[in-house]
């Protein structure tokens, strides 16, 4: 089972990095020592017969709150540091870390070691494709970075912001979650690829439950950005969520349930960004590929020839940068191209097996951990159509919003619940539902898309595959004429 997962650690780890580089006022280093990332992948490319080496550096501050119903449950600042290493030998991986930059010589010999024993065991020998080699510092695009705000002003908006949904005679309870990171990340490797980045982001994520003479109800909203600062929360100010949570909440209070059955449904963007990523998108990362429905699809028809879908950056994408975590550019991904299963999501081990270029979709949670292929922002294409012509000559059907919770299998089947919804009667949008889930098989709903809609809408999220990664998944309004069973009464 594939699903995303709720963010509720942080690692407590404490390390001032050093290396040489004018550009940067870095901390005191340990004992006096010295050490710069390519000297470090000099030592190793000396001191082993690795075939590959792969060095990644963490410096980052970062600040975990939670807020629930007037008590602050986590209050945590914390500097996450440390080493990741990564070689190739006799065409096996060997990884190891450390947050203890004196210990990184015999990190690098264990991560060596490992590859040489995991080779042992191998019958088939890893290859990497071919990348450019990369010589780049990556900068923030935040007006205001994190780091930059102080903690008093963070806490008083989570107090304001708070103040604000309690005030709501629905609102029973309320836990709001924040984070934010800023600081640096490196990357050197033995084929000369040297990138620093310019690291922060910010999330933030807030739960209700409430009730009312008609019984409880729950609703979720989630924001966050890689791109955008503090300035954020200009444009998702206290009363855009507010207005747009307490419609979620106030929908399945007032709601009532549909029926069970399959009918025809047109998805807002946030119900095809979750079919999107949940159901297919997770089938188009490589190393998933190769045991999905997809890889028999390869380069066949797959959707009506309208239906685009991709993996691509996006404004506001949460899952933007400009290389991945091998140092390779980030390019966009035409997973669907007018209805034709077209290209997967790759890392450069991954490509060469297809004999395909890599396209900069390997990231690691944190330095402690390897590369793995992921998503970054996966969303259907816009089309030709309003909502208005979606919802035409439907007689019954149901009009799905926003999604509370999902998971789906290798199968592409999948299961979400559906926390905003509405009936469609006659083409008009009529009462809201609750209690409320939808399923199905995401290849054949695929082949019941008859119309794509002209919007676009973008949904922030957390995936949990082994690791954490910051996602986007998002599209325009689709109308599925079959393929999606609703939940309900019979």
């Amino acid at each position: 089972m594939i699903s995303c997962k709720m963010l509720n650690y942080l690692e407590m780890l404490h390390l001032s990095p050093f290396r040489k580089n004018p550009k940067y006022h870095p901390p005191i280093p340990p004992q006096g020592e010295n050490m710069d990332i390519e000297d470090l992948v000099k030592w190793a490319e000396k001191n082993t017969q690795a075939d590959y080496v792969e060095i990644r550096y963490e410096n980052l501050s970062k600040l975990h709150v939670e807020l629930k119903d007037e008590t602050f449950t986590t209050f945590t600042s914390a500097r996450t540091s440390g080493f990741g290493i990564r070689i190739l030998a006799n065409g096996a991986w060997g990884f190891s870390s450390t947050n203890d930059a004196r210990k990184v010589k015999d990190v690098i010999m264990d991560a060596y070691s490992m590859a040489k024993a995991s080779a042992k065991s191998r019958d088939e020998k890893i290859e990497l494709a071919d990348a450019p080699i990369v010589r780049d510092r990556v900068t923030s695009k935040m007006h205001r970075k994190p780091s930059e705000v102080d903690i008093e002003e963070k806490i008083e908006r989570l107090l304001s912001l708070e103040k604000r949904l309690k005030n709501n005679e629905n609102v029973a309870s309320s836990d709001i979650r924040y984070l934010d990171a800023s600081g640096e990340k490196i990357l050197g490797t033995s084929e000369g690829t040297y990138i620093e980045w310019d690291k922060n982001y910010l999330w933030q994520y807030v739960w209700l439950t409430g009730r009312d003479e008609h019984g409880f109800a729950a609703a979720r909203d989630e924001i966050g950005s890689v791109d955008e600062g503090w300035e954020l929360f200009e444009r998702e100010n206290e009363n855009v969520l507010e207005e747009r949570i307490i419609r979620k909440l106030n929908a399945q209070l007032k709601g009532t349930p549909p029926k069970r059955g399959e009918y025809p449904i047109v998805a807002g963007p946030i119900i095809v960004g979750i079919i999107a990523h949940e159901a297919l998108g997770h089938l188009a990362e490589a190393d998933l590929t190769i045991n999905s429905p997809f890889h028999e699809r390869l380069g066949k028809k797959i959707a009506p020839e309208f239906v685009n879908m991709s993996d691509r950056i996006v404004e506001g994408g949460f899952g933007n940068d400009k290389y991945d975590d091998e140092g390779v550019p980030i390019r966009d991904v035409h997973i669907i191209n007018e209805g034709i299963l077209k290209e997967i999501m790759l890392n450069r081990e991954y490509a060469k097996r297809y004999e395909m270029q890599p396209n900069g979709h390997a990231r690691a949670e944190y330095y402690g951990v390897p590369p793995i292929i992921r998503m970054r922002n996966t969303i259907f294409e816009p089309g030709d159509h309003t909502l208005e012509e979606l919802l035409e000559g439907i007689k019954f059907g149901y009009y799905l919003v926003d999604f509370r919770g999902g998971q789906a299998e290798l199968n592409s089947s999948f299961q979400v619940g559906v926390q905003e919804g509405y009936v469609i009667r006659n083409g008009e949008i009529a009462e809201s539902i609750k209690d409320t889930s939808i399923s199905g098989i995401a290849i054949e709903a695929l082949k019941h898309i008859t119309a794509v809609g002209k919007d676009f809408g973008l949904e922030m999220g957390r995936c949990g595959k082994g690791q954490l990664a910051y996602v986007s998944s998002g599209g325009p309004h689709l109308r599925f004429d079959k393929g999606i069973i609703v939940g309900g009464q019979q």
